[in-house]
């Protein structure tokens, strides 16, 4: 017992000195400091890189080995091991000093999936499977191994030195504390008149993490539905018989504030409502899917339904006008542009710092992740409501005070100077961080052409896309902002972005429009 005990306190000592971070399932954290990852794994599987030499060292959870064995539990492309663990070591070799000879790797996790948990094939032992495969292939020497076995595990894993650290716990605790919650699934009602789209959403949001648990084909319906069974998400179509999707969200929610998604068809006529949706309190839009686009549209729906179950739901009065503070403030001709991300909830975090601005502004440009049509209607909302002009972008479009560019949906836009004048460009290119527009792309461009000359504003949102791209802002003298995590919808982006120190300062989102005034001076 004395062993065992002065072992123990040895491995508290050896933690005091080190930042501890929690690792999910479908994520990657790489740090050159003092860290610990710890996760939980159950089938699922860690591979760490490290480098002694450079005191280096990232990790990986992954679910599922590869996209054939695609379950519906699957969230993220960050969930399949052979993606997963390129973009592991793909990320490591852009560290400066990193050496692909320093690199060493070590494999944990794999148990074989007890408890009939809906898989019909031994997920863990593939999962180390395709571990090793990929690092033969990368080329890349594997130094320890923990895998198999029938029970779950506990790991802690020292980035700068490789150290691993494995405690094993029964496996059904590990799935739930993992993530996998085997008792309660998430509860839906879909709300659709058309039978078609009510089937095809139900095979959708059926598995281990979601479960539909009615359908309603009109308000009339949904209401009773909604009082007698209390779901946890809704998924609310916008066109229906009697009271359209809009009126009877205003209807319900102040009254039952549960997280509703918009079933949309991604038309202009159909955008306004949309957003006039998302103002009322809905927390995320979905296209309408057809049969033929079950396999490729399936995982985004899911993923947002399980992300909006998450979402306390909120029913914010935007401001119409600058706040108190900087109502009558003048801001003197400055040189710096304003760059803002933001994801889910974005289209309201957005018009809130926009309309508390004065109207003498200097350049802005915006990505959110936004549908094409959608880009369109949200700039010209956007236009109607502030005191400045607000378009969607065109390429070559120039880059003024008192202009707000919308990055346009389904295109990137960059910063570019030609003849010592700024533009934007716009492009059709491959999806950055799984979108396109992408932050990261606008920001990184900011870095390279604006330096201390950007402004920076990382807003909510699902995922990490920006926090890689403020970073570089942040480290080519720009002061970046980061929306906290009471006034976020999704606190993942700007979370990402100050776990990895890219954030100057963390700011209510009342208090972003004050702050990106008081650093213009």
């Amino acid at each position: 017992m004395e062993i065992s005990l002065s072992i123990y306190l040895c491995k508290r000592k050896s933690l005091l000195n080190h930042k501890i971070h929690n690792l999910g399932i479908g994520e990657v954290y790489i740090a050159n400091k003092g860290t610990v990852i710890t996760t939980i794994l159950g089938s699922c599987v860690s591979v760490c890189l490290f480098s002694e030499a450079s005191a280096v060292g990232g990790i990986i959870h992954f679910a599922i080995p590869d996209r054939s064995h695609a379950q519906n539990s699957l969230r993220n492309e960050l969930n399949f091991g052979d993606l997963a663990i390129r973009y592991l070591y793909e990320n490591i070799m852009q560290i400066k000093g990193i050496k692909h000879r320093d690199l060493k790797a070590k494999i944990v996790g794999g148990a074989t999936v007890i408890d009939n948990f809906e898989a019909n094939f031994n997920i863990g032992e593939l999962n180390i499977e395709v571990a090793r495969k990929i690092l033969a292939e990368l080329k890349i020497p594997i130094i320890g191994e923990h895998v198999g076995g029938s029970a779950g595990r506990k790991i802690y894993f020292y980035s700068d030195s490789g150290r691993l650290r494995v405690s094993h716990i029964e496996t059904k605790t590990a799935l739930n504390l993992a993530g996998f919650n085997l008792k309660k699934k998430i509860r839906v009602l879909v709300v659709d008149d058309s039978k078609t789209i009510k089937e095809i959403l139900r095979k959708i949001l059926t598995g281990p993490d979601l479960e539909v648990i009615a359908t309603a084909s009109d308000a009339f319906e949904a209401e009773k539905l909604i009082k007698e069974l209390k779901p946890d998400v809704i998924t609310l179509d916008i066109h229906m018989p009697g009271m359209d999707g809009v009126s009877f969200l205003e209807r319900f929610l102040p009254l039952f504030p549960i997280p509703t998604v918009m079933i949309s068809s991604i038309n202009m006529n159909e955008s306004g409502l949309v957003l006039r949706a998302l103002e009322l309190g809905a927390v995320d839009y979905i296209q309408k899917p057809t049969l033929a686009e079950i396999k490729t549209q399936a995982e985004h729906i899911r993923e947002k339904v399980l992300t909006a179950s998450s979402i306390k739901v909120i029913t914010r009065k935007a401001q119409s006008h600058p706040s108190l503070k900087i109502m009558n403030k003048l801001i003197n001709k400055t040189s710096k542009i304003v760059v803002l991300g933001a994801s889910t909830g974005g289209t309201e975090a957005l018009k809130e710092v926009l309309l508390r601005l004065p109207a003498n502004i200097p350049p802005v440009l915006i990505v959110q992740h936004i549908p094409p049509v959608f880009s369109e209607a949200f700039a010209k909302r956007l236009n109607e409501l502030c005191p400045f002009e607000v378009i969607e972008g065109k390429d070559g479009d120039e880059i003024l005070p008192g202009r707000v560019i919308v990055a346009p949906g389904g295109k990137h836009m960059e910063i570019v100077i030609e003849k010592d004048i700024k533009k934007v460009k716009i492009y059709v290119g491959e999806r950055v961080n799984r979108h396109i527009p992408s932050v990261d792309v606008l920001f990184n461009s900011a870095a390279k052409e604006l330096r201390a000359d950007a402004l920076g504003v990382i807003l909510t949102g699902m995922g990490n896309d920006g926090a890689r791209g403020l970073l570089k802002m942040k480290q080519t003298g720009a002061f970046t902002i980061g929306q906290d995590e009471k006034s976020s919808v999704v606190f993942g982006m700007p979370k990402a972005a100050q776990e990895i120190n890219a954030v100057s300062k963390v700011v209510s989102l009342e208090n972003i429009a004050d702050e990106i005034v008081r650093n213009l001076e």
